[in-house]
């Protein structure tokens, strides 16, 4: 038995088996188109590719490129159907809401549980007392560095991701300033400025300038809307 009949007898069938079966079924092929794709079936005399071989080779990587790519396109899409279903939820717990605090309480154990954040800061900004516990900062009170942030975020009501300085981190998150390696940070607002949602993160690429914003901004705009009624 030559080796190619070895190799095949290993699996329980000899090559010469293999050609007597495709002998007697001639149209085995016909409707298993599968298979040829991952068939090697070369054309070569000499040091020669035939152009059929080179094309049937980079159709089956244009293939396996496609594939990846529908993987990841399936992926992604996949992902997002989380997060709408995650926003969801966290929305209609919001609008339930009757107070300040219950929305705080309620935006927190979302964004920290459910979208696994590292860290979230929420803070209202008025020059008005409000009954509630969640931290209130007055205009006059904000650092020059931590007052430009927010007027950057405020123009064109969009977030900015990347890193904060020293200031910003430490008026943000108090405590947990040193552990933030990126932010996302997000005016508060619904006819005027409420306040401003952070979001914190211990690796450097979870916000880095130029990420899909999208969930995020949602998110801020529906709140927005919802203290504008509470307060």
């Amino acid at each position: 038995m030559d080796k190619q009949g070895q190799q095949a007898s290993t699996t329980g069938l000899t090559a010469d088996e293999v050609a007597d079966y495709l002998k007697q079924h001639p149209d085995y092929f016909h409707h298993r188109d599968d298979l040829l794709a991952e068939l090697s079936i070369p054309h070569q005399r000499g040091d020669t590719i035939s152009l059929v071989e080179r094309q049937v080779t980079l159709l089956r990587e244009r293939n396996s490129e496609l594939n990846q790519r529908l993987g990841s396109l399936v992926t992604i899409a996949r992902d997002n159907d989380q997060l709408f279903e995650q926003c969801r939820r966290l929305l209609l717990a919001l609008m339930e809401s009757d107070t300040l605090d219950q929305v705080a309480d309620t935006l927190e154990d979302s964004l920290l549980h459910d979208f696994q954040m590292d860290y979230c800061s929420f803070i209202l900004i008025s020059d008005r007392p409000l009954e509630t516990r969640v931290r209130l900062c007055r205009e006059r009170d904000l650092s020059r560095h931590v007052r430009d942030l927010l007027s950057r975020n405020m123009q064109g009501n969009r977030t900015v991701c990347g890193r904060l300085r020293a200031d910003e981190a430490a008026f943000l998150f108090h405590g947990h300033a040193s552990t933030i390696a990126s932010a996302a940070v997000t005016p508060l607002h619904y006819h005027e400025r409420l306040g401003i949602l952070a979001l914190g993160s211990r690796q450097t690429d979870q916000f880095r300038a130029g990420v899909d914003t999208l969930f995020v901004r949602f998110i801020a705009d529906a709140l927005g809307r919802i203290l504008g009624r509470l307060m």
